[in-house]
């Protein structure tokens, strides 16, 4: 087993800012908190798991194994799970350790096969330890997150073999971090410290939850998993206003932020107190990327999954997330802010927040109810799910902007061109009978107007008296 001096065993590494490696290995974000950090003294783990934003994704019910347990995975994948929960209160998530010297990937079947057999932290530490004598070749290098239901919660660096246990409440603040390297693996092999931004922002996030007495699933879900800050650039508070290199007014590259562009699904397990009854571990799902995903409870105890997370043809509720975390990049692969929010309200987290924080709050008074029974537990989380289900597919933008940037010579003509309206891009109404045009010295941000210089029922308009400065314009609909 890999040892490390007893003060880094339990304490967080500042390892300051740095270049960022290639993007094009798997970069998953994660972190655990024992119940000293939060407010209600359970535990939780939390992971964002990098797939490529587009990958199909379902939660699952397995009970092929002694321990029936949830989790996620790829669409119809029935033998492998990347973080989930069990009826004994065990659960497991996970992220690669790129600086150990690696053998084969083997996460999801490990995890697997934990989350089927293993009741506590111990249990995992002696699958680990059988594992490592099944192949020769050993595994790949993986940081787990790890809590049960008898106050165990740790990190636990599993390197080709042997592995060492941090464990979360010996740790000065409550709780641990991990992106993409090992604490105990080798800093000058393969990038070292990969995703070292994603690290030092989650371990930032979290202390400040911890200091202000609101690290909760809540706060993780929508202030840490969707955080699109990196190192180049805060774009905080949100949107954007201004410009980033050469990206388009208020868009931000998130390629190396904690929600990157090519992360595919959430997960926070909220464990219980040591001795709770393990049936009340809830999973925080969000089966899609974070920039247009929203959360709901499951339950092992349920004994199913809502068919909104595995039906017969995948999952409806990532098929609609994979759509509105498209809408939120422009044309050039970063994200525009304004779609996410802005002054009028109008923004897909200007929706998906408040429908969330609704979840959240019917949660708890069913929980808090006089009537509650764990025999509702399937009811509820099926209702909830099919009610965001069906409000997120209603959704639509109020409008898209699109930035093109033209030379003007004299005359001062500029022809302005837009494409046919669908029907279904405006909700299913009538064909427009008209555009208006009107056009501004400055972008079309916070409710601008600008001026109206003239109406058409073509697809196109001709601006005679174009500044020589440039200018921008929009175009409405008239019915």
């Amino acid at each position: 087993m890999l040892l490390l001096p007893v003060a880094l065993q339990h304490s967080l590494i500042d390892l300051g800012d740095g270049p960022e490696p290639p993007v094009d290995m798997n970069q998953t974000s994660a972190g655990v908190a024992s119940g000293r950090a939060t407010p209600d003294g359970r535990p939780m783990i939390w992971k964002n798991r990098d797939r490529g934003g587009g990958e199909p994704m379902e939660f699952r019910y397995w009970d092929q194994g002694p321990i029936p347990f949830i989790g996620y995975t790829s669409n119809n994948n029935l033998l492998e799970c990347y973080g989930g929960v069990n009826a004994a209160g065990f659960a497991v998530a996970n992220t690669d350790g790129h600086n150990f010297d690696n053998g084969p990937h083997n996460d999801g079947r490990v995890m697997w096969d934990a989350l089927s057999k293993c009741r506590t932290i111990d249990d995992f530490q002696a699958l680990l330890d059988s594992a490592d004598q099944v192949d020769v070749n050993g595994r790949y290098g993986y940081n787990y997150q790890v809590l049960d239901a008898y106050g165990g919660c740790a990190n636990i660096e599993a390197a080709r073999f042997g592995h060492t246990r941090f464990d979360a409440a010996d740790a000065p603040e409550g709780f641990l971090v991990r992106a993409n390297f090992a604490y105990t693996g080798n800093m000058n092999l393969n990038d070292g410290t990969n995703g070292i931004h994603r690290h030092n922002r989650s371990a930032i996030l979290f202390r400040r939850a911890v200091e202000e007495g609101r690290l909760t699933p809540q706060y993780i879900l929508q202030t840490v998993a969707r955080d699109i800050s990196s190192i180049d650039i805060d774009p905080y508070p949100l949107p954007l206003r201004g410009y980033f290199a050469d990206y388009p007014y208020g868009s931000v590259p998130n390629f190396a932020s904690i929600c990157r562009s090519t992360t595919s699904a959430t997960l926070v397990v909220q464990g219980v107190p040591n001795g709770g009854r393990p049936d009340d571990c809830v999973t925080w799902a969000m089966i899609g990327a974070p920039l247009g995903g929203i959360t709901t409870p499951l339950w092992v105890r349920a004994g199913s999954v809502p068919v909104e997370y595995d039906g017969p043809a995948g999952s409806r509720l990532n098929t609609r997330i994979i759509a509105l975390r498209n809408y939120a990049y422009n044309n050039v692969g970063a994200v525009d802010t304004w779609k996410l929010t802005n002054p009028s309200r109008t923004g897909l987290w200007d929706f998906i927040v408040p429908l969330e924080n609704w979840m959240f709050a019917k949660t708890e008074r069913f929980l808090a109810s006089p009537n509650f029974s764990y025999d509702r537990l399937r009811a509820f989380q099926d209702e909830t799910a099919q009610q965001i289900a069906d409000s997120i597919q209603t959704w639509k933008p109020t409008y898209a902007v699109t930035e093109v940037s033209v030379s003007i010579f004299l005359p001062h003509h500029i022809m302005l061109r837009w494409g046919q309206i669908a029907p279904e891009q405006i909700g299913g109404r009538d064909n427009p009978s008209g555009y208006a045009v009107y056009r501004s010295a400055e972008p079309f941000r916070e409710g601008m107007g600008g001026e109206l210089i003239g109406e058409t029922s073509q697809t196109f308009f001709e601006d005679r008296s174009a500044p020589l400065g440039g200018s921008y314009y929009r175009v409405e609909l008239v019915f």
